[in-house]
């Protein structure tokens, strides 16, 4: 009988703590429909965009052929898992790009939303699995949000919801996932840049990410920047708390806040996708009847677990061990201790997570590339700047050099992995036939170099910029 109550009161104790995290972590339906349509019309966008350079970046005629994708170092996932895989074709690469488009569109206007989600999620990753040198955090956290809304309709089943508020592990997932992005960021800020409050003008120095309509920011007194980054770390670690309060005032607070630092960073820096999917994860976030109260009454209902609640509180419990194991490593680190098989699950789920942009300080060495061809008579154009009228001289904007950000991580990924040099070749030829300008049309350039101009931010300034050579091309290109 001891025994019996002992077993009676850890499970009250047990629901009055589900009923708890419930009040702060259910979704409301209304903002979870408004998150779909939000949801599918980025991926839509995503896979729109990708469709206008599936033959430079996912295709055999493009710099990253199959035979050479199987041997990428330190790949993620098995390069069988992507459908794109089936054929090397560009023919094959635009119809899954058109699949997923049409089915963003369907997932947007509510069509058999569990199945449609979750052939998104294969579709998605077969699309960032076929060149993952062009992916960022914006592609994991896109991922991510796509999975725990796959589990979470799959948990409602074909009922849907049945009430005002929804209450599953998933939705807890989808939840704290943000929260997760942003305060394990914070943690991982702990160089002396961030104490001394100088990281912002760190970042600002960074021509790869900051866009010239920011540089006036450098022209302000230390202290305003000082000012800056203390703010944004204070925001980044008081807002996931926010987030999750019962009080509808301040979880309101804690999404105008996320949502001014994310139109901050957009105007300021150029990071792609990243401050829209980062204001995309917030819409989960929206309180129920922002006018009114919540209905507590959903809250005293027994929570039930089907199936793929299990698997998302698995996958939750996964992700808050991984964000906390990586404030002593790093993801590949602990995925070479593991088992090949269970690091590859991490791996593709996504729960190898690693949210430390600009940690624990913003990089001091950045640069520009340039693919300086010479023609006959001795003319010189950089391939990537066609425009600029002396190559020897730093792009007004550094940013404009690179034909999206797919191409900017891809080009720094190829500087990052000299062994992988014989990629420089595939790369240089596309730029020779696709930017051809009207001064050397026809031509063939007698030699070409591809240099990546080095600079080091100091203390006072910026140093001379160090040029180095990635890839000689000595012999007259042919078709």
């Amino acid at each position: 009988m001891h025994s019996r109550r002992l077993i009676d009161r850890f499970g009250q104790m047990v629901q009055r703590l589900t009923i708890h995290l419930d009040k702060r972590l259910s979704i409301d339906v209304q903002s979870l429909r408004l998150f779909r349509c939000a949801l599918a019309l980025t991926l839509a966008l995503q896979f729109a965009g990708y469709l206008t350079e599936a033959q430079a970046l996912l295709s055999d005629e493009g710099v990253l052929p199959i035979e050479s994708w199987k041997k990428l170092p330190h790949a993620n996932w098995p390069w069988v898992s992507s459908l794109l895989a089936l054929s090397g074709s560009t023919l094959w690469s635009e119809c899954c790009l058109m699949l997923g488009i049409l089915l963003a569109l369907l997932l947007a206007i509510g069509y058999r939303v569990r199945w449609v989600s979750l052939s998104l999620l294969v579709l998605l990753h077969s699309v960032q699995a076929r060149n993952p040198w062009v992916l960022y955090a914006a592609d994991k956290l896109l991922f991510l949000l796509l999975l725990w809304y796959s589990l979470l309709v799959a948990s409602l089943g074909r009922q849907g919801a049945s009430g005002s508020v929804i209450r599953h592990l998933a939705g807890w997932g989808l939840r704290l996932q943000v929260c997760v992005m942003y305060l394990f960021s914070v943690l991982r800020k702990t160089g002396h840049t961030w104490e001394e409050g100088t990281a912002v003008r760190y970042v600002l120095e960074i021509d790869q990410f900051s866009r010239p309509e920011a540089s006036w920011l450098l022209d302000l007194p230390p202290n305003y920047l000082q000012i800056m980054t203390w703010s944004t770390l204070t925001l980044e670690c008081l807002a996931p708390f926010m987030l999750l309060s019962i009080s509808i005032r301040w979880r309101c607070l804690g999404l105008f806040s996320l949502c001014m630092l994310q139109l901050g960073f957009w105007f300021t820096m150029d990071l792609g996708w990243f401050p829209w999917i980062s204001t995309l994860a917030l819409i989960p976030h929206l309180p129920a009847r922002l006018t009114g109260k919540p209905d507590r009454a959903s809250f005293l209902e027994p929570f039930r677990f089907s199936h793929w609640d299990r698997l998302a509180g698995w996958l939750l419990v996964g992700m808050l061990g991984w964000n906390l194991a990586m404030n002593h490593t790093y993801p590949d680190t602990l995925k070479s201790r593991l088992p090949a098989w269970i690091g590859q699950s991490i791996a593709l789920l996504r729960l190898d997570q690693y949210w430390g942009m600009f940690a624990p300080n913003p990089m001091v060495h950045d640069g520009w590339f340039v693919m300086l061809a010479t023609y006959p008579g001795g003319q010189q154009l950089d391939l990537l700047d066609p425009e600029r009228q002396d190559p020897a001289l730093k792009p007004a904007n550094v940013l404009a050099t690179f034909p999206s950000d797919r191409w900017k991580d891809f080009l720094m990924m190829l500087y990052d992995y000299p062994d992988q040099a014989h990629l420089w070749e595939g790369v240089v030829q596309w730029f020779v036939s696709a930017h051809q300008t009207p001064e050397f049309q026809g031509q063939q350039p007698e030699s070409i170099r591809v240099l990546y101009m080095m600079e080091e931010t100091l203390e006072e300034g910026v140093a001379p910029p160090v040029e180095e050579q990635l890839w000689p091309r000595p012999a007259s290109m042919t078709e």
